[in-house]
């Protein structure tokens, strides 16, 4: 994806040239295929060039338009066919207009109202210098990202923060954002980053910014998405399966060579087999990536996971035979090198620090291979593979899948699961986080659990639904996981594309009842194994099992013992250890060298990696 920056003097100064530079320089690696930027009275717009789909050789930008405003953007629209139809273009033009083209017809067409009517993954931003207002827009979920600061004096925007660091935006630590990183709080980004002076604009928000007022809003829901009422399970199939594969398809357009992440499982296994299907009709072939263990994994999965994909992901690749397999076992890298990796990328610590080596072995492979697109499925859990969660939707279900305490709180009225939960969150003490207690209780983390219980989706027990459940895992209009996409693909010169957080895809599957995905057994994920009857190998369609990626972390990180070592000395002499609790982290670094189990593995990847994610970020300071 491109990048985009630009700032605006709120009070009327000329634009620094050097503030410019500053940004672009940062920004490099956004366009390995030109960089470009455009200063216009208190206003300058920059745009970093990577060529995506066949369309963006043909983009220039930033640009004024025939109606005087100024425009930059990085999009790739997925709906292309039906905005062409709509603005009269003729079908000899609509191969060679560009993204960006669309957008600013959108814009005049329907002013701050056009990102309803945009599909795929996008931001921009639109200087009016008449009304002297800037709006800023992002997708409603796709894999982009965008930041900015505000002062007195000028507000500045940007794909990634360093841009804005760039300025001399100064570093104050959020550690309410750190707190909730280190105990994996769900739903704890939205417009919160790890600085306190720098927000991120969350997916499916809008924001317009004048000398004398700035505001946010979001344009779109899905938690307004109605339910869908059709006449057989079938016919939610079928729709299903037209909506999805538009989806996959949209997404091959690139002008680089096209691959994907495969899993052992439905969510990407699915998106291979729509891709693959599509590109044999085009003669062309898919390369597929799976992370393997390097060790063994027998020990440290419970009986319903599996720790090597390897099986699973070659009987998919078979069976379709313009799938490329390749097996990566990340035996040049180590989880130590992940966490400097992806610090060096995103410049923030994260909750998922256990994947990340593997992670950035996968993405430098593509890269090395000349990839230009790769395609996720990082966000089937809730969508298109959601179990149904029959536990919640019924008691006799609770009560022998998940036992009586379960089932007992589905049956409590809501304000005695809140006193239930409440008191137990007062006797929270974060057994598997790094975070320091004394840290923890200053922050009143546990009262803002409480107060959070019922209010949002902060509190997993209260979820008194199958579709709120599935809303705490989606973060519609608040995740930050397309951000992070975003900037570990721009690291790699390439496009990391998810048709599971497809706008279209995440309003029909909220849209389909929750029995339907449970399934006449209670299988559970019953419409994609459906859907994929025929796409996909029985063995693996039907399998009731999940990976467990990194599942041999322990033993990785016990060949780099001396590393680690090291690094937990030199986390425990930093301004860490007024939030971490290091001697929790050493027991569990002694307890992941003493036995490899799933247990030792488990406070490995939520104790020790995590803490030592938060750690390196203090260090890299």
């Amino acid at each position: 994806m491109s990048g985009i920056f630009g700032l605006f003097q709120l009070d009327g100064a000329p634009i620094d040239p050097a503030d410019v530079q500053k940004m672009m320089a940062t920004m490099a690696q956004w366009g390995p295929d030109g960089r470009s930027h455009h200063i216009a009275g208190p206003v300058a717009f920059g745009h970093l060039l990577l060529h995506n789909t066949p369309q963006a050789h043909h983009e220039h930008l930033p640009r004024q338009t025939a109606s005087g405003l100024l425009l930059t953007t990085e999009a790739r629209l997925d709906n292309r066919t039906e905005l062409c139809q709509q603005f009269n273009i003729p079908q000899p033009d609509r191969d060679q207009i560009t993204d960006s083209q669309l957008i600013e017809q959108a814009y005049d067409k329907w002013g701050e109202a056009c990102p309803d009517y945009l599909l795929g993954d996008w931001s921009f931003a639109i200087w009016n210098p008449q009304t002297q207002r800037l709006f800023v827009a992002r997708d409603h979920h796709g894999n982009t990202g965008l930041y900015y600061f505000q002062d007195a004096q000028r507000f500045a925007f940007a794909s990634c923060r360093d841009a804005l660091l760039a300025l001399g935006v100064p570093r104050r630590l959020n550690e309410l954002y750190l707190a909730k990183v280190l105990v994996s709080w769900s739903r704890y980004p939205g417009d919160e980053t790890i600085d306190l002076d720098i927000h991120r604009l969350p997916p499916a928000h809008v924001m317009t910014i004048t000398p004398e007022k700035t505001a946010v809003w979001q344009y779109w829901r899905l938690e307004d998405t109605p339910t869908l009422h059709l006449p057989t399970f079938e016919d939610y199939v079928a729709g299903f399966l037209e909506v999805y594969s538009e989806a996959v398809n949209g997404r091959l357009r690139s002008s680089r060579p096209v691959a994907v992440t495969l899993s052992g499982g439905l969510d990407s296994g699915s998106v291979a087999a729509l891709a693959a299907r599509k590109l044999s009709e085009q003669g062309q072939r898919l390369p597929a990536y799976t992370a393997v263990p390097l060790y063994d994994t027998q020990n440290t999965v419970s009986p319903n996971r599996f720790g090597d994909e390897t099986e699973f992901a070659q009987e998919t690749a078979a069976f379709h035979p313009n799938i490329d397999l390749q097996l990566l076992n990340s035996n040049q890298t180590d989880p130590l090198q992940g966490l400097h990796r992806s610090l060096a990328i995103n410049n923030e610590p994260g909750h998922a620090g256990a994947n990340f080596y593997w992670i950035a072995d996968l993405l430098q492979t593509a890269k090395q291979q000349g990839i230009g697109t790769l395609l996720t499925g990082q966000g089937g859990n809730a969508s298109i593979s959601w179990t149904g969660a029959p536990e919640l939707a019924s008691l006799a279900v609770a009560w022998r899948e998940k036992g009586w305490k379960t089932a007992v709180k589905q049956a409590l009225p809501f304000f005695a699961l809140r006193t239930l939960l409440t008191t137990r969150a007062n006797r929270q003490t974060y057994q598997g986080s790094a975070i320091l207690p004394a840290f923890a209780e200053r922050l009143q983390l546990r009262q803002r659990y409480i107060q959070g219980i019922g209010r949002d989706y902060t509190a997993a027990e209260s979820h008194r639904s199958p579709r709120m459940r599935r809303f705490a895992v989606i973060e519609p209009g608040y995740s930050l996981l397309g951000s992070i996409w975003a900037e570990f693909g721009a690291a790699h010169q390439m496009e990391v594309r998810d048709p599971t957080m497809d706008k279209r895809v995440l309003m029909y599957t909220i849209s389909v009842p929750d029995y339907f995905f449970a399934g006449p057994d209670g299988q559970g994920r019953y419409l994609i194994r459906a859907t994929m009857a025929g796409l996909l190998p029985d063995s693996v369609r039907l399998n009731q099992r999940r990976g467990r990626q990194a599942a041999d972390l322990g033993e990785r990180l016990c060949q780099i013992s001396a590393e680690v070592d090291q690094v937990l000395d030199q986390v425990a002499q930093s301004e860490a250890v007024n939030y971490l609790d290091l001697p929790k982290m050493r027991a569990a670094w002694q307890a992941i060298q003493a036995k490899r189990s799933l247990s030792t593995t488990q406070k490995a990847m939520t104790i020790l990696l995590r803490g030592l994610n938060a750690g390196l970020f203090f260090l890299k300071e």
